[in-house]
């Protein structure tokens, strides 16, 4: 939880970004450019961060995340151009705290009992890390200037990834290990990437997460008023902060696969609302729901990953699995805006009701492929 409540610094990018934009007189479009990096770094880092946690002792994994997340925030602090502050902020810091995110996952998607629980709990964290300190940036600006606001982010998070190692197991658990191999027993099979569970969870995944972040994106805009955006956004982070506590316990208790099926029909009557409600009040609590369905995905997509593989290879499944969410992170607001400049936000949720079709489907595969994993 620590862990992960240390990796956000990422998705406090629009508390700080317009001062970053007068202070380094770089416009706000060609500044996005290091959150853009961001995601794609962590991306990157989960899906690296997930074969080196199946490996390497989440201590020492959450001493090199703290050390990256130091870095990258002073960096950007120091930043007098756009180049260091895409290094810093958008290669260094998302990197790491997209290991750090597969770290923490890994080490509650291995739970031997209650995983659902444990996942909710932990990416909930993440979750609230943003919600927490975005206030404290706030403050910190106005206070002690962009240079101390970073550098007290720095010492902070420091320090908490600091505390997680201390908690965290300083060699890979033997319950998580591959079993010792009998002298001249054939190796087992290396993990595939194109296996039927992970495609299908990788689909799930990015179906799945897609109308949150295209809405995370574009929330005014779906609202229908700009002004009505900050309860717009409100909502949705709401949403998938109750969602992320939610879905774990809830699985524990009936199956995450019932769950996705849930997950699927409640994400298809959010889009098909945004589509055809006409005043603000049916928008904002469909974006609402929006936000509680994509914080249930998120638990529910490693509790589908860790039946379909052995535990020992959980972090790598997952790490490809989660590259799905990279790619519509970057591409779904895009396409959205380019839809929208055109057609109006209607349309743009009338295609996310069949992208929630579709989602459905995918979570059928995942049901079909729910087998015992290989030994």
């Amino acid at each position: 939880m620590l862990l992960d409540f240390a990796v956000g610094p990422l998705f406090l990018w629009d508390a700080f970004s317009r001062a970053l934009s007068a202070e380094l007189g770089v416009p706000g479009p060609q500044l996005s450019l290091a959150y853009a990096v961001g995601l794609a770094s962590f991306t990157a880092g989960v899906l690296a961060g997930g074969r080196a946690a199946d490996a390497v002792a989440p201590r020492r994994l959450a001493l090199a995340v703290g050390a990256g997340v130091v870095v990258g925030l002073a960096t950007a602090g120091l930043a007098v151009s756009l180049p260091v502050l895409v290094l810093g902020f958008g290669v260094v810091l998302g990197g790491s705290t997209g290991l750090g995110y597969a770290t923490a996952v890994r080490v509650a998607g291995t739970s031997a009992t209650r995983r659902g629980s444990a996942v909710a709990v932990v990416v909930s964290a993440y979750a609230a890390g943003a919600v927490v300190l975005a206030p404290v940036v706030g403050v910190l600006l106005e206070t002690v200037g962009r240079t101390g606001m970073f550098a007290a982010l720095a010492v902070l998070l420091g320090c908490l990834t600091a505390c997680a190692s201390a908690l965290l197991p300083g060699a890979v658990p033997p319950a998580r290990s591959a079993p010792p191999r009998a002298p001249g027993a054939p190796r087992p099979p290396a993990l595939r990437p194109y296996s039927r569970p992970i495609l299908a969870a990788w689909a799930m995944f990015w179906l799945g997460s897609a109308p949150a972040l295209v809405a995370f994106g574009h929330a005014g805009g779906f609202a229908g008023a700009p002004e009505l955006a900050v309860a717009a956004v409100a909502l949705l982070n709401a949403g998938n902060f109750a969602g992320r506590l939610a879905a774990g316990p809830i699985a524990d208790r009936i199956g995450h696969v019932p769950a996705l099926h849930a997950a699927a029909a409640v994400l298809v009557g959010a889009c098909l609302t945004l589509a055809l409600a006409d005043g603000p009040g049916g928008t904002l609590a469909a974006l609402g729901v929006l936000g509680a369905q994509y914080g249930a995905v998120s638990v529910l997509t490693p509790m589908a990953v860790a039946e379909a593989v052995p535990a020992d290879r959980f972090g790598a499944a997952y790490g490809l699995v989660f590259s799905g969410w990279g790619a519509v992170g970057l591409a779904g607001p895009v396409g959205a805006a380019w839809l929208a400049a055109d057609t109006g936000y209607p349309a743009v949720a009338a295609v996310l009701t069949g992208v929630a079709v579709l989602f459905w489907g995918a979570v059928a595969g995942v049901s079909a492929a729910r087998f015992a994993p290989a030994r």
